[in-house]
C-alpha cells in the first residue's frame, strides 16, 4: 500500500524548505499534509559560494519568523572590477557569507519544529499519473500526491521526468576553499567581496570571485570562476587557465589544491515551469545568469510556489497551467528576466558592465 500526502517537496535544500515554511504560514492544513523527501542526510557537503542577499533574505526571514543564527561573515564592501575600472558597493551588512551544509541544515530543523515531515536519505526515482493523482517512486516506498514540487536541483530529476521541453542551460563553475593568506586575502579583515569581471577579455562570460568565509570554525577564503555561456555565438575560453592565473595571483597553485566545478542552471523566459501535478522551484527551474546568485533566488521561489499549491487546493484545478506565468510576474521572476536581458547584453558588448551591475544591484535593494 502506497504512502498518501497531498503535496510532496523533492529535495530539503533552501527552495524545498522555503515552499514548506510558505505553505505552513499560508495554509497551515495544507502544510500539515506535506512531505519532504531529501536524498541525503543533514548536514550534507553542497557547493556553492554561499553568498546571501540580505536585503532579500532579510524579507522573507522576517515574514517567517526566521532569526538566522550561524555563524556568517558579513559583507559591508562588494568590490566590482572589469580591467582597470572597479567600483566599491558600499552598504551595512550587504550581503553574508555563510556555510551551505549548516544554512541548509538550519532551515531543515525549523521546519521540522512547526511540524515538517521529512524523510532523509531517500531519492526520487520515478512518477506516473494515475488519474488526478500522482504514483511517486523512491528508493524506500511508492507514494500517491496531488502535487509534487521538484525542489531537487540543478540535475532535476524531477524535471526529466515532467512531459515538457527540457530547455535549460547551463553556466560552469571553478571553485577551492583555501586558508585566509594574510599577504593576498585582506578582504576577509575587511567584510569585503570581490566580483572581478576581467576575464571577459578572456572569453569568460562571468567573472571570478572571492568571498571571505568560516569553514571549520576557520578563517577561509572561497575563491571560485563563473561563465555563463549565455551567449553561444561567443568563442568559449578555458576558464581554467583563466582561473588558474587568478589563483596564482593570490600565491596559489592550481596544481597543489582540490577544485571542484558544480553545473548552475539558468532560467529560460520563455520555458515552462510546470506540468500537470508537478511546478519546479530553485535551481530546478533556473537562477538568473548575470551573477548566478541562487540561494536568494530559491527562498523567493518558496512564495509563488506555495500559492501555487494554495490555489490549485481551493480551485480543486491540478493542471498549475499558470504557474510559469505567476514566476514571471512575480519578483523573482521579473528580477530573472530583467538580470538575463542585462547578461545577454553585457557579455555580447552592448552595455557597460559596471553601470549594468550597479543598476543589478539597486534593483535587489528596492525588493
Amino acid at each position: 500500500m502506497n504512502k498518501k500526502f497531498d503535496v510532496m517537496i523533492v529535495g530539503g535544500g533552501p527552495a524545498g524548505v522555503s515552499t514548506w515554511l510558505h505553505l505552513h504560514k499560508y495554509a497551515p492544513d495544507i502544510a500539515s499534509r506535506t512531505v519532504i523527501i531529501e536524498k541525503k542526510e543533514h548536514p550534507r557537503e553542497k557547493l556553492c559560494g554561499g553568498a546571501l542577499l540580505n536585503d532579500i533574505v532579510n524579507k522573507v526571514f522576517n515574514k517567517l519568523q526566521i532569526d538566522l543564527k550561524i555563524l556568517k561573515v558579513e559583507i559591508h564592501n562588494l568590490v566590482v572590477k572589469n580591467g582597470n575600472n572597479q567600483f566599491t558597493f558600499k552598504k551595512n551588512s550587504f550581503m553574508s557569507i555563510i556555510n551551505r551544509s549548516i544554512f541548509d541544515e538550519y532551515l531543515v530543523n525549523i521546519a521540522r519544529n512547526r511540524g515538517a515531515c521529512i524523510y532523509e536519505n531517500e531519492a526520487f526515482v520515478d512518477m506516473q499519473h494515475d488519474n488526478d493523482n500522482l504514483v511517486v517512486n523512491t528508493i524506500k516506498n511508492e507514494y500517491s500526491t496531488k502535487i509534487i514540487v521538484g525542489a531537487d536541483g540543478a540535475l532535476s530529476k524531477v524535471r526529466k521526468k515532467m512531459s515538457i521541453p527540457n530547455r535549460i542551460s547551463y553556466a560552469s563553475t571553478l571553485e577551492t576553499f583555501m586558508p585566509v593568506n594574510q599577504e593576498f586575502d585582506k578582504e576577509y579583515y575587511n567584510n569585503s567581496a570581490v566580483l572581478d569581471w576581467s576575464c571577459i577579455s578572456d572569453g569568460v562570460q562571468g567573472y571570478i570571485w572571492h568571498f571571505p568565509c568560516i569553514k571549520n570554525n576557520e578563517p577561509y577564503m572561497n575563491h571560485g570562476i563563473y561563465d555563463s555561456r549565455i551567449n553561444r555565438f561567443i568563442p568559449q575560453g578555458n576558464i581554467k587557465k583563466v582561473y588558474t592565473k587568478a589563483l596564482e595571483n593570490r600565491g596559489i597553485l592550481f596544481s597543489e589544491i582540490e577544485t571542484k566545478s558544480h553545473p548552475v542552471p539558468y532560467f529560460n523566459n520563455d520555458g515552462v515551469l510546470s506540468d500537470k501535478n508537478v511546478l519546479l522551484v530553485g535551481d530546478a527551474a533556473g537562477i538568473e545568469p548575470l551573477i548566478g546568485g541562487g540561494i536568494h533566488l530559491s527562498l523567493l521561489y518558496g512564495d509563488v510556489s506555495a500559492r501555487a499549491i494554495i490555489s490549485s487546493f481551493k480551485n480543486d484545478d491540478f493542471s498549475l497551467k499558470d504557474y510559469t506565468k505567476n514566476v514571471n510576474n512575480h519578483f523573482v521572476g521579473k528580477y530573472i528576466n530583467n538580470s538575463t536581458s542585462m547578461a545577454k547584453k553585457v557579455y555580447a558588448g552592448k552595455m557597460n558592465l559596471l553601470d549594468t551591475i550597479k543598476m543589478n544591484l539597486e534593483q535587489i535593494g528596492k525588493h
